[in-house]
C-alpha cells in the first residue's frame, strides 16, 4: 500500500458537512477526521449549499486555503460530500438573506441558494427554477460532469480528493448516460467503493443508530461514529500524516486552524 501523506484537511458540502445543529464545529465530522490524522482542517460547508456550490468554493479556495497553512497543493485533502441534486444557485446583486449558516467567504452572500425547501418560504428565484430550469435528467447528468471535471481538477493540482455522499442523493435510476459518465470516476476514492450508487451515505449510516436534531440532522454520537469510519477508511488507503503537520492557524471564523471554526 502506498502512504500518501496529507497536511491539511478542506472539507466541502451542505449542512451535514457544516454540522448543523451541532453545539461546536469541532464536534462536526471534518474535524474529527483531522484531529484523528493530527493535521489542520478548513470546513467549508455551507446550509442549504448545493453540489454546484461544492465545486465552485472548492476550486476558488484551494490555492489560498494552502497557503494560508503553509502547505502545498499536493499536501492537501480534499473531502467533498455530495448533497441533493435538484439544488443550485445563481449570482445575484442583492444578498441572500438568512436561513443558515454561510462561512465567511468572497461574495458567499451573492450567491442564492435554489432549492425545494426555499419554495416553502416563498424564494421567487427558488420558485421560479423549479418552475421552468430543472429536470431530474438534467440534474443528473450536470452532476456527472460537474464531479469529472472537479475530480480531473484535483487530480491535475496534485491534490488528494476523496468523495462521499451525503445521504441516497442518487436513489432515482440514473440514465444509461450519466450512469456512464459517473462509472468513469475512480471507485476506490469514494466512502462506500462506487460513484453510481449513493446507498453508503453519512445519512444511511447514522439514521436510526444515532439521535438527530429537530431538522433531522445528525448530532455529536452521528459524527463521531462516521467520522471514526471515515478515518478508517482513509487509513486504509495509505492517508495519513506522515510528515510534520503544519502549524495550526489562529482560530478565527474566517481562518480554521486545527482547533479552528468552520468558515474558510
Amino acid at each position: 500500500m502506498t502512504s500518501r501523506p496529507v497536511r491539511l484537511l478542506v472539507a466541502n458540502g451542505c449542512s451535514y458537512t457544516r454540522g448543523a445543529e451541532l453545539g461546536r464545529a469541532e464536534d462536526a465530522w471534518p474535524a474529527l477526521v483531522a484531529d484523528a490524522l493530527g493535521i489542520p482542517w478548513v470546513n467549508l460547508g455551507c446550509d442549504g449549499g448545493s453540489n454546484r456550490r461544492v465545486v465552485r468554493t472548492t476550486v476558488a479556495n484551494l490555492d489560498r486555503l494552502a497557503a494560508q497553512h503553509h502547505v502545498r497543493v499536493e499536501d492537501v485533502l480534499v473531502i467533498c460530500m455530495w448533497t441533493g441534486l435538484s439544488r443550485h444557485e445563481c449570482f445575484t446583486r442583492p444578498r441572500d438573506k438568512g436561513h443558515g449558516f454561510r462561512p465567511a467567504l468572497p461574495d458567499e452572500l451573492h450567491w442564492h441558494r435554489l432549492s425545494r425547501w426555499r419554495i416553502q418560504i416563498k424564494d421567487r428565484l427558488s420558485e421560479a427554477y423549479y418552475r421552468h430550469l430543472w429536470s431530474e435528467r438534467g440534474a443528473l447528468t450536470n452532476f456527472a460532469l460537474d464531479w469529472l471535471m472537479l475530480d480531473g481538477y484535483l487530480r491535475s493540482r496534485g491534490a488528494c480528493a476523496r468523495y462521499v455522499f451525503a445521504w441516497d442523493v442518487l436513489r432515482f435510476d440514473p440514465d444509461d448516460q450519466s450512469r456512464a459518465l459517473l462509472a468513469s470516476l475512480d471507485p476506490t476514492a469514494v466512502y462506500g467503493g462506487t460513484a453510481t450508487n449513493s446507498r453508503t451515505s453519512f445519512n444511511g449510516e447514522t439514521t436510526g443508530r444515532f439521535p438527530t436534531g429537530d431538522m433531522q440532522h445528525p448530532l455529536e454520537e452521528g459524527h463521531s461514529a462516521f467520522g471514526a469510519s471515515m478515518t478508517r477508511w482513509l487509513r486504509t488507503q495509505g492517508i495519513d500524516t506522515a510528515v510534520p503537520p503544519a502549524a495550526p492557524s489562529t482560530g478565527r471564523t474566517a481562518s480554521v486552524g486545527r482547533e479552528g471554526s468552520a468558515a474558510g
